[in-house]
């Protein structure tokens, strides 16, 4: 058995689990993917079973459990990147050496996760599947709403990358430090996924450096075995 257990959803449906599993390669840790089916209540396998909300009683992936810690689960995205920074990170290089450089990391990490990734994600939700779910287009001001803020939210990456790119040079323009922390990592998932959408929520024409970002994160090396990873748990499954 491996030591960590990383729970997704089949083909990487999820993105949250992406910035998840990206770590774990990153930090070298011995894991495997397990599957479980969205929005199915079967007990054995699916994302709203018996089974899966002992583990996570939200019911949304990723769900992590750590063998070699008592079969300790952890839940939700954010608190999956500390705890693993926090355990197995022994040099503090992903989440800060100091509590100063801590908070700066934790600004960015929750960040995306409160202010970044709901509002993509209910921007996607709008765009490609409310007329599936409703059987009618979004209202035009939802489309307002979120996509108006999404625009914001990339504002304010634009700004401090640019920052960063400023101070530490474009190579090492990252989102808390000049090297990759766990902010980056929770950000990873949403923009590498982004400009493969058939038609993205939103034209990040006026980014340039969130551009920039986009593509250091997709050429991430930890990024490919992941997904082969993925891959196989779906085929098995």
């Amino acid at each position: 058995m491996a030591h960590i257990t990383l729970t997704v959803l089949p083909g990487a449906s999820g993105l949250n689990p992406v910035k998840v599993g990206a770590f774990l390669e990153q930090l070298g840790l011995d894991y495997e993917v397990k599957t479980v089916d969205l929005g199915s209540t079967d007990k054995a396998t699916g994302v709203k079973g018996e089974d899966f909300l002992r583990l996570c009683p939200n019911g949304r992936t990723p769900a992590l459990i750590d063998h070699q810690q008592q079969d300790f689960v952890v839940w939700e995205s954010g608190a999956i990147l500390q705890y693993l920074a926090e355990v197995y990170d022994t040099e503090h290089k992903y989440h800060g050496k100091t509590p100063f450089e801590r908070a700066i990391v934790n600004e960015w990490l929750f960040f995306q996760v409160t202010g970044h990734s709901p509002v993509q994600g209910n921007l996607n939700f709008a765009k490609y599947y409310w007329p599936k779910v409703f059987n009618e287009e979004a209202p035009v001001n939802v489309f307002k709403r979120f996509g108006n803020e999404l625009y914001r939210v990339m504002g304010v990456y634009e700004l401090q990358l640019s920052q960063q790119a400023a101070k530490y040079g474009e190579e090492n323009a990252w989102l808390a430090a000049n090297h990759l922390t766990i902010a980056d990592f929770s950000a990873l998932g949403w923009f590498v996924e982004y400009p493969k959408m058939p038609a993205p929520a939103l034209d990040v024409g006026d980014f340039p450096h969130v551009q920039k970002y986009m593509h250091k994160l997709s050429s991430l090396p930890a990024l490919a075995p992941l997904m082969l990873q993925i891959e196989q748990a779906y085929r098995e499954c």
